[in-house]
């Protein structure tokens, strides 16, 4: 793969632009000294911030993080070749989507109603498939996530988030199904049974993990993978 495609910046505000500089470095150089990664994790700020050599301390194993807080699918569709593909890893964990929900909010104070439901969960859906299809042209080996659990009871339309990770979490494990991918399914051991929230101390804020959350999701990913002979 060419080792002269960057990521171009877009023509509107995005978080996927806050990391840009920084990735297009870091990917050149990956090129550029031939080293190829073992897992590259991407996604939005649930991937950015976890401090992945806290949990994952295999030293045959070359892990690397393209988490962007703020991002959603449709900009990680854009960047995806450029921050995962090129630089050739085995495998990719891709935990995306819960920042898709932000366009259920709407903007108050810029006059914009909140997106149609259904209209966010297909265009979420579209930009995952994309993503599947362009892992299936390479060797590299796409790992699904979940999306996590959240309690933002400050939302005005936390119901409508929720509603929108359990129906993208179900059609996730149908996809993997569907497409011959591994599912890891963090949603299910951080949340209380009924309830749609997670589980006392695991969040700093109901929504990003905080060190014990992130204990249980790599224990969660760790088993998953074993049972599909990966060990990370």
């Amino acid at each position: 793969m060419s080792s002269n495609h960057d990521a171009g910046y877009y023509s509107e505000i995005v978080a996927a632009d806050s990391r840009r500089k920084e990735f297009n470095i870091k990917n050149h150089s990956l090129l550029y000294s031939k080293q190829k990664p073992d897992f590259i994790f991407a996604g939005d700020s649930i991937t950015h911030f976890w401090e992945l050599n806290a949990y994952f301390r295999n030293p045959d194993h070359f892990i690397i993080n393209r988490g962007i807080a703020g991002d959603n699918t449709t900009y990680l569709r854009k960047r995806f070749f450029t921050d995962v593909l090129q630089l050739e890893p085995k495998y990719c964990i891709l935990d995306i989507g819960i920042n898709d929900t932000i366009d259920l909010e709407g903007d108050y104070w810029k006059l914009i109603p909140p997106a149609p439901y259904e209209n966010v969960l297909e265009k979420a859906k579209e930009n995952y498939c994309d993503i599947i299809h362009q892992t299936k042209q390479t060797h590299t080996q796409l790992i699904v996530t979940s999306l996590m659990p959240i309690y933002m009871p400050t939302s005005l339309h936390e119901r409508e988030r929720k509603d929108f990770i359990k129906d993208f979490n179900n059609w996730l494990t149908q996809k993997a199904k569907q497409e011959n991918l591994i599912f890891v399914n963090y949603y299910t051991p951080t949340c209380y049974p009924g309830a749609s929230i997670p589980l006392d101390g695991i969040t700093y804020d109901g929504l990003h993990p905080n060190g014990k959350g992130y204990d249980i999701m790599a224990t969660i990913l760790r088993n998953t993978l074993k049972q599909h002979s990966i060990h990370i």
